[in-house]
């Protein structure tokens, strides 16, 4: 096997390397993150609440999936706009957290042992959709399209983080398009995502109430999903702002000024594709149609919940980030996108949650416990496509200066 190029034996700059050792800590902590969340998941099936212990994996499953799998896509699209803005450190900081892609694809299966908990249509057949929901059908479906996407995006990292891809990222005076293996899997990843995350959105979260359908709905969650790596990506890049030392990419106010762009304007998308999705349901008044947004609207608890996280996807960053200052801040752009990051967990929460424990909001140990662990597992997953990102970070890039 070649040595990847990104981690090439050459001096590193001091404040790169403060970074990495300064991250020993945190390491640590995420090592005990995780032994909390698998103590709490065994706690919470060993003592009678199994229910909550699985709504909480398939919560933290498909958000933290989400972002590591829209970090490629995020990538992808920098490489599809020709996007030299930042050299390459933009690129490896979006692809930092595929590392949990093979992670998130083995925790997948382990959701076959919960599925009683999870699919209400597997205790209360639905005669009329058992050719679609079913146990065998599901898991191959969706096992099948998930080991497809994490190839795909694994493929499009190797093209990536290649020597040729390398050294048209750091030369940003011409207009030469990417290798051509980039070129070629870039779309690739982006219509697989557009499809797979739409095939998810059905199965796992729109079968937990199998009498609903909408078909505007898998277009708002993979929108979603791609946001919620923008805003870690954006919350990433002002911590390593501070962290890697003076004159690293992230310090300059041009990077931080795109990032918060992009918060702004996919949140904005992210809000089109809800209401596009929730006027039809609202005219038509169609009960099969309407009482799965009731519920999360207009009813108590789920009402609060439903509202907040509006306020932080949309309504938050639409206000701070209107003008330029807030963009180029990164106290205030990092504190945008760390909200912008609860407020998606916060999504799926309300997504999954309600329609299984209707009436009450089963929030407590059990969820800390289990969401800590996943958030523990995909540190640690990233760490090494961090290092890169820090590598590529503190690499002088000239029309920066």
């Amino acid at each position: 096997m070649s040595p990847n190029p990104d981690s090439a034996a050459r001096p590193m700059p001091r404040s790169d390397q403060g970074a990495i050792l300064s991250a020993q800590p945190l390491t640590s902590i995420a090592v005990l993150l995780v032994a909390a969340g698998l103590i709490g998941f065994g706690g919470a099936v060993t003592y009678g609440a199994t229910s909550r212990a699985w709504e909480a994996f398939l919560v933290n499953l498909l958000f933290w999936l989400g972002v590591a799998q829209g970090g490629v896509v995020l990538s992808a699209a920098f490489y599809l706009t020709q996007g030299r803005w930042a050299g390459r450190a933009h690129y490896r900081l979006a692809e930092a957290f595929s590392g949990f892609l093979i992670l998130g694809f083995i925790l997948f299966w382990a959701l076959y042992f919960g599925r009683i908990w999870i699919f209400p249509w597997i205790r209360h057949p639905i005669p009329a959709k058992s050719g679609w929901l079913n146990v065998p059908f599901l898991f191959a479906r969706d096992g099948i399209a998930l080991f497809v996407m994490t190839v795909l995006s694994l493929s499009f990292i190797a093209a990536s983080r290649s020597e040729p891809a390398r050294k048209w990222a750091e030369t940003t005076a011409n207009i030469v398009m990417p290798p051509k293996t980039v070129r070629r899997l870039a779309p690739a990843v982006a219509i697989c995502f557009v499809a797979v995350y739409t095939l998810l959105s059905f199965d796992l979260v729109m079968s937990l109430s199998p009498l609903w359908r909408s078909t505007l709905f898998g277009w708002w969650y993979f929108a979603g999903a791609f946001w919620s790596a923008v805003v870690t990506m954006t919350f990433t890049a002002c911590c390593l702002s501070s962290v890697l030392g003076a004159g690293n990419a992230f310090t300059h106010s041009r990077v931080l000024h795109d990032m918060g762009k992009m918060i702004f304007a996919f949140s904005i998308f992210w809000v089109y594709t809800l209401f596009a999705q929730y006027i039809p349901i609202w005219y038509a008044d169609i009960p099969v149609e309407t009482f799965f947004v009731v519920v999360r609207t207009q009813y108590m608890p789920w009402a609060f919940l439903s509202w907040l996280t509006l306020t932080l996807v949309w309504v938050t960053p639409f206000l701070v980030l209107l003008g330029i200052r807030p963009k180029r801040t990164p106290f205030i752009l990092g504190t945008v996108a760390l909200l912008g990051m609860c407020g998606i967990w916060l999504e799926n929460y309300v997504l999954v949650v309600p329609s299984l424990s209707p009436r009450t909001i089963p929030f407590g140990w059990v969820e800390i416990l289990v969401t800590a662990g996943f958030a523990g597992a995909f540190w640690l997953c990233s760490y090494p496509g961090l290092k890169l990102a820090s590598a590529a970070a503190t690499e002088p890039i000239a029309e920066l200066h």
